[in-house]
């Protein structure tokens, strides 16, 4: 019950304030720049990615005020919260400004080293040669470092048509939570059921025809979030096949921003310049509209999902 409580409460906070801020982002002009892996051709604001981090800590706070974790460490919760929130800052400064990649790579990494202070790390991977898992070591903070700057990167790389990048997170997210709850990881478990109400309720504006953009406010917290909540519960989990579950829904994302640092190395050019040789512009170049596009895209991350999670699930049922 408590689960439908927080994702409910997290969903209707980010339904009801998106209308809000964008009328806010259009008094102040704060509309969408142009550049060459953008679809659209209409001015539409951004910003939207407030109301789904506002949504996200409201029911985080419930966890909180209702006192459901009294007992539990939460010292790693509160750093979680305040690295996502630097993030946050900082899609907002890329957004009004305009960061470099130098700046972003510093505030992701920064962040990152925040929550692995407070212990969340990822310790061992799962062995594909062996039923042993690799023990990461003194390679366990840079591994972690580097899995959540790689996810908030990717996330934010594939926001490029309406809709997609929030409901590449929302099913990611169900995902999880299913994942999180087999594993017994109730904090974890209320953190990503939280994050996937508020990309459900933002998604009722953001949907085709967009009305407002989350911006890289949204797609960086998202990104960094959802890292973060998923090496939350590999570090809470008694195995180490946790970390494939992510690593195999969020498989598009992945896959997208590899190839895309792959082909701008192969072509001598700077690895972070934006282009249009995404897989979502593939697949518009192939005569798909823009919502078939989004549609195929996320039925492949829901199969890649229930495939993770029906591999998760019979891997610790065996």
């Amino acid at each position: 019950m408590i689960y439908l409580l927080i994702f409910i409460s997290s969903y209707a906070v980010s339904f009801l304030l998106t209308p809000f801020i964008r009328s806010f982002a259009l008094k102040l002009a704060l509309t969408d720049k142009k550049s060459q892996r953008k679809i659209h051709n209409k001015v539409i604001t951004r910003f939207g990615g407030l109301s789904i981090y506002i949504g996200f800590i409201f029911s985080v706070l419930l966890v909180f005020i209702l006192r459901i974790f009294v007992n539990h460490d939460m010292v790693p919760l509160k750093l979680i919260i305040f690295a996502s929130t630097m993030i946050l800052f900082l899609g907002i400064y890329d957004d009004v400004k305009g960061a470099d990649a130098k700046v972003k790579f510093f505030v992701q990494i920064l962040a990152s080293i925040l929550v692995v202070y407070g212990g969340v790390q990822i310790n061992s991977i799962s062995n594909p040669f062996g039923e042993d898992p690799i023990n990461l070591g003194i390679m366990s903070v840079p591994f972690t470092i580097f899995w959540l700057v790689g996810i908030t990167n990717a996330i934010n790389l594939i926001d490029g048509l309406d809709g997609l990048a929030a409901g590449i997170v929302l099913i990611v997210s169900l995902g999880l939570f299913f994942v999180f709850m087999v594993n017994a990881n109730l904090l974890a478990a209320l953190l990503i059921i939280a994050l996937a109400g508020s990309c459900l309720g933002f998604l009722k504006y953001n949907f085709f025809p967009a009305k407002i953009f989350m911006g890289d406010t949204g797609s960086l917290f998202l990104g960094f979030t959802l890292a973060t909540i998923s090496v939350l519960a590999h570090h809470k989990a008694n195995t180490a096949v946790m970390l494939l579950v992510p690593i195999v829904g969020l498989g598009i994302p992945i896959f997208d921003t590899s190839m895309a640092f792959f082909r701008r190395i192969m072509e001598k050019r700077n690895p972070f310049d934006a282009d249009d040789k995404h897989i979502h512009h593939f697949l518009l170049k192939q005569k798909l509209t823009e919502k078939q596009t989004v549609f195929v895209l996320w039925g492949l991350t829901a199969f890649l999902n229930l495939f993770a999670c029906l591999f998760y699930y019979l891997s610790v049922r065996t």
